[in-house]
């Protein structure tokens, strides 16, 4: 049994078509990726954080990236590759040679629903991972006390602690004149640790101090006159660098298959049902944003004579992607505020776009 193979025609629409979809989408994509770049880069500087730190969270945003730019990228594609076969006469040869509408855009068809089955994967399942370990190591960094660097006669803040030392040997890591001083929830003194001298240990995690010849003060918060003293000659501590915090998911980082598994159990409120809902039905319509939009374009990408050029397609391609976001946004603002419509309501620019095809492939057809 012999595999068809695609014809000359196939291949030359379907490449013309890649290549524009390559370039506007890397286009798209660096803009947007620009924008998180720099926002991860000023949080490595606050936090400073590791180079590794840095390049995880870059590769962790691209899923997320792509997802929002592949159907704008694609649309714009199409019209783009239909404008150019109009503006150099190639439209009026295919149409004299006898193709039909229906074999001029099947290639295109087939690219829609490569992209289609691509972007159901991608934004139901691998762009909430990727979510979930970005927002994973944003925390971690939150979490870590900004980087720490000891010098001499200056105060340090250390999370509940405040670290001073008079001096300090950067060779040997040898302080002395070390005080500490920790304070309640209330700002209260609470505890005062003076020594000599000590060694002092940093870590990314921790600061481990190795001290000597000093004294311990303890208030009591319930009785603030009451005071426990001790003296030590060796006392050895770490004051960990991390915060102790626990975040909520937020539902981008769940999977499609997580979140129908938390509304079958029926313990979500109203108004967290129709946020999950609304994000399992945003999700798809962006997935199935190409067909549609491919279905909306064509007809006028068809229409365009020969002396229209690619400021045309363009200028479409604008329109159709604003009006097709903005019918998404009222969408998703109507599900998350009515709950039985929760489902149905993000999928309005999926509907409008269907009718809106039906009559321009049907005035089309009627030329």
């Amino acid at each position: 049994m012999k595999i068809a193979r695609p014809s000359i025609f196939t291949i030359y629409i379907a490449k013309s078509l890649l290549t524009f979809f390559a370039g506007v989408v890397g286009i798209l994509m660096f803009v947007i990726f620009m924008n998180q770049f720099i926002r991860i880069m000023n949080m490595a500087m606050q936090y400073g954080t590791s180079w590794g730190w840095i390049i995880s969270s870059l590769l962790n945003v691209i899923p997320n990236i792509f997802t929002l730019a592949a159907p704008m990228a694609f649309q714009i594609a199409v019209l783009l590759t239909l404008t150019n076969m109009s503006e150099h006469g190639e439209m009026i040869a295919l149409r004299a040679a006898g193709f039909s509408f229906r074999e001029i855009i099947r290639p295109m068809f087939l690219c829609a629903l490569g992209l289609t089955a691509f972007l159901f994967v991608l934004s139901n399942w691998l762009s909430p991972q990727s979510d979930k370990r970005l927002l994973d190591r944003r925390d971690e960094a939150r979490q870590k006390i900004t980087k720490v660097t000891l010098e001499p006669k200056m105060f340090l803040n250390l999370g509940e602690w405040d670290l001073y030392l008079e001096e300090l040997d950067e060779k040997t890591d040898v302080a002395h004149q070390i005080h500490l001083i920790r304070k309640n929830d209330s700002g209260a003194l609470s505890t005062k640790v003076n020594a000599g001298s000590g060694k002092i240990i940093l870590t990314d995690r921790a600061i481990g101090l190795q001290l000597k010849d000093g004294q311990m003060q303890r208030i009591d918060a319930k009785d603030p006159s009451s005071i426990v003293a001790a003296n030590f000659s060796d006392y050895t501590m770490s004051i960990s660098l991390t915060r102790d915090h626990r975040r909520r998911l937020r539902v981008s980082e769940l999977t499609s298959s997580k979140i129908f598994r938390l509304l079958r159990q029926g313990m979500l409120a109203p108004d967290k049902k129709a946020e999950y809902r609304t994000e399992v039905s945003m999700r798809n319509v962006l997935v199935f944003s190409p067909l549609i939009l491919l279905l909306v374009s064509c007809p006028l990408g068809l229409s365009l004579g020969k002396r229209s050029n690619k400021g045309w397609g363009l200028l479409f391609s604008f329109i159709i992607i604003v009006t097709f976001y903005l019918l998404m946004t009222l969408g998703l603002s109507i599900g998350k505020k009515y709950g039985a419509l929760s489902y149905p309501a993000p999928w309005l620019p999926i509907f409008a776009g269907a009718g809106a095809a039906w009559y321009l492939w049907k005035k089309r057809l009627n030329v």
